[in-house]
C-alpha cells in the first residue's frame, strides 16, 4: 500500500494560516484550493460538516483528495495546497471527484 508520507502533509494550524494569508486561490464548482510557495508539495484539506452531515460522505471526499494528491505529488509545483470541499462535492461519485480534482492539479503541473 502506498501512503502519503508525513512530510507531504500540512499538520499545524500555523501552516494552514500561512497558506490562507497568501490569498492565492484557484477553484471549480466542487473545490476551492488555496496555495502558497513552499519547498515541496504538501497537502492540507478541510471537508466541513456543511459539505455533508454524514461522516461517511466527508471521509470519502477526503480519501479521494488524498489519493489524487498522492498520484500527482511528484509532478506538482512545490507549494503548500489546502483544498476546501464545497457542498456540491457531496453529490459526486468517486470518478467525478477524481476528475474534478485532476482539473485543479493540471494548473500546477
Amino acid at each position: 500500500m502506498h501512503g502519503l508520507p508525513r512530510d507531504a502533509r500540512l499538520l499545524s494550524g500555523a501552516a494552514f494560516q500561512r497558506v490562507f494569508a497568501t490569498r492565492r486561490v484557484h477553484g471549480n464548482a466542487w473545490f476551492r484550493m488555496h496555495y502558497a510557495p513552499a519547498e515541496q508539495a504538501r497537502l492540507g484539506m478541510a471537508v466541513a460538516r456543511k459539505v455533508s452531515g454524514k461522516a461517511v460522505v466527508r471521509n470519502r471526499i477526503r480519501r479521494q483528495i488524498r489519493e489524487s494528491f498522492r498520484l500527482n505529488r511528484l509532478a506538482l509545483a512545490p507549494m503548500d495546497y489546502v483544498i476546501l470541499a464545497r457542498p456540491a462535492a457531496a453529490a459526486l461519485d468517486r470518478a467525478q471527484l477524481r476528475h474534478a480534482l485532476e482539473q485543479l492539479w493540471q494548473r500546477f503541473i
